[in-house]
């Protein structure tokens, strides 16, 4: 299980909005300070991230909670996004040169055309494949809740 560490921003019911800190691998490196990347994905990225999860829990806005999603949802949706289009794109590229040499057409252009398009159309299918699926195996579930400190007012 994956987990990250977020905070309850509102809750609706079952449904809790959570804000969670993104986090970089820049933020560990030694060399952040003098690399361009660290540079612009501090200026661009966006500090937090907001999440629905559904949750039988009670929590309650301001609550510190963990986050895990599994890790073999993460490992299967990735793979058939990664690696589908890949082999497409190598099987579209060697079967269109094949096809266009057997017609009489050697333009390069036309191969690297057909293959990305073929390649775009197998990752919006898949896309969309995974977005039918069981969405239990991708969905993040509340593990923990941690309710904050209560500040106490000495006067």
């Amino acid at each position: 299980m994956i987990t990250e560490t977020a905070t309850v921003v509102a809750v609706s019911g079952d449904t809790v909005t959570l804000e969670a800190a993104i986090k970089s691998t820049c933020s560990s490196c030694q060399a952040k300070d003098d690399c361009g990347s660290g540079v612009i994905s501090r200026a661009m990225a966006p500090k937090t991230q907001r999440i629905e999860v559904q949750t039988p829990m009670t929590v309650r806005v301001g609550d510190v909670v963990q986050v895990g999603v599994p890790e073999v949802g993460v490992l299967s949706a990735s793979a058939w996004l990664y690696m589908v289009p890949l082999f497409v794109l190598v099987l579209s590229a060697a079967g269109l040169t094949l096809l266009l040499k057997a017609v009489g057409l050697d333009f390069e252009l036309l191969v690297v055309a057909g293959s990305g398009f073929i390649t775009l159309a197998s990752f919006v299918l898949v896309s969309g494949h995974l977005k039918t699926l069981d969405q239990g195996r991708f969905a993040p579930v509340i593990l923990s809740v941690s309710t904050p400190a209560q500040t106490i007012n000495m006067t």
